[in-house]
């Protein structure tokens, strides 16, 4: 019963309004769980980040720097009273040249379990539905400047409700980043990633019709803008071909377009020592939709943010031109209520494997 009310109080409201800012419509696919352990651990912030296929749902942009051919699939289960809910997220890229990437990804959150959709009056209008949207995009990024890359997604949104029924909407996404690098000296090297995106760019929606009830709900549209510094020192210890320490601190804003909410500020570092281990630290704080007007149902969430990530250079370990990279992070789900409920951990896996291509 405690299952069938959470997804009530998700879904029903898209039956009646069609404004994002009055309705919830697939906030936990969008705002609830990030396609990536690393973008998680460092605060859910991660637009101005590039040479990580993850980046194309947070700016498009960032994918023109990938190393060759690169495969990348992350997964994160539970959510909240959904013990079965999982989230994940599969891509696969290609960098031609410093000009053209090429990126396929699929989102998919489900459920884990049918469920009944029922009006305000409890009446079932349908029955065995499925949650588990879907969003599938082509990336395409490019290098037309000396360290500035540009890239735009296009995305299929999908929501196969029943068997038979779904609905669908076509969305665009548009994003920029800009490096920066400068002193440059034989062991040091330092850099900063500016960077800006906007999601749903042409405010598109989804529309359909159950059982005499319309579906008219907005996408919403998601703006990003971040900034990250990062240091390498190369000092060649203990290994001569791993560089000895990198450090990165990265900032993010997020503001919807078409919304009051899912606003807020998102940080995080990460050090890495000898290219293998990084350890992850952050801290993030939104402005949250309350779905009732009660005291109970607070309007900010904020949390601190950790995780690792495992990483296997095998192209300057062996002759294999190779990297794979493992991440994790196992975090509090979110407070959104006063009540103090004591929700388990969730937990998010990342695997990535890079082919070197020397062009």
């Amino acid at each position: 019963m405690k299952k069938l009310i959470i997804i009530f109080v998700l879904i029903i409201p898209l039956f009646s309004f069609g404004q994002y800012d009055n309705t919830f419509f697939l906030n936990e696919f969008f705002f609830g769980r990030q396609p990536s352990a690393r973008a998680e651990s460092l605060g859910k912030g991660y637009s101005s980040i590039d040479g990580d296929l993850a980046t194309i749902f947070y700016n498009p942009a960032g994918t023109a720097t990938l190393q060759g051919v690169e495969i990348y699939t992350s997964f994160a289960s539970p959510y909240y009273y959904l013990n079965k809910a999982n989230y994940s997220f599969i891509s696969a890229g290609y960098n031609f040249n410093k000009y053209l990437t090429i990126g396929i990804s699929r989102n998919h959150f489900t459920a884990g379990e049918q469920f009944d959709i029922i009006n305000s009056e409890g009446n079932v209008i349908i029955d065995n539905a499925n949650f588990a949207p879907s969003l599938y995009s082509l990336n395409i990024s490019s290098q037309p400047l000396k360290n500035f890359f540009i890239g735009v997604n296009v995305n299929w949104l999908s929501w196969q409700i029943t068997d038979d029924k779904a609905i669908k909407s076509l969305c665009f996404d548009f994003g920029i980043i800009k490096k920066i690098k400068f002193g440059q000296r034989e062991t040091t090297h330092h850099s900063v990633n500016i960077g800006a995106s906007i999601a749903n760019f042409n405010f598109a929606r989804m529309k359909s019709k159950f059982s005499g009830y319309e579906i008219n709900a907005a996408i919403p549209v998601i703006s990003r803008f971040g900034a990250n510094y990062q240091f390498h020192w190369n000092k060649k210890l203990l290994i001569d071909t791993l560089n000895t320490f990198r450090f990165m601190f990265q900032t993010d804003y997020q503001l919807l377009l078409n919304s009051d909410y899912y606003n807020g500020f998102h940080s995080g570092m990460e050090f890495t020592i000898l290219e293998m281990l990084s350890l992850r630290i952050g801290y993030y704080i939104e402005n949250q939709a309350s779905y009732y007007d009660s005291p109970t149902h607070g309007n900010m969430i904020s949390e601190f943010t950790y995780g690792l990530g495992l990483q296997m250079p095998l192209n300057k370990l062996t002759k294999i031109p190779m990297i794979i990279n493992f991440d994790y992070t196992s975090l509090p789900q979110p407070e959104y209520l006063n009540t103090q409920i004591s929700w388990p951990n969730f937990s998010t896996f990342t695997l990535r494997a890079s082919w070197i291509i020397n062009k």
